[in-house]
């Protein structure tokens, strides 16, 4: 017959000290910043963040009255949501 281990063996040694395992986790969250950054800096120069704001809007503004426009709602928004769409964006890409 064959003997299938038990799921205690499987873990059998695997015991680590709270200090391992919140080192193990920084370096997984060092891995997932620098893979964020990446596909943000590929998004960057590729579409760049106002191509990947038009293509989200276009929808929103082929729904809107003739005539009518989107509008900033304060003063550093026409730069800071086409930059928060890339980082959004950067981390869906990046997601395993």
């Amino acid at each position: 017959m064959s003997e299938t281990p038990s799921k205690e063996d499987e873990l059998a040694g695997t015991e680590q000290p709270f200090v391992q395992h919140l080192m193990e986790l920084r370096d997984r969250l060092v891995k997932a910043l620098i893979a964020i950054a990446i596909a943000a800096a590929i998004l960057f120069f590729f579409p760049g963040p106002g191509a990947l704001y038009d293509f989200l809007a276009a929808p929103l503004v082929a729904h809107l009255p003739k005539g009518a426009t989107l509008i900033a709602t304060s003063v550093i928004s026409p730069f800071m949501v086409p930059l928060k769409i890339l980082l959004m964006s950067a981390f869906l890409l990046a997601l395993p």
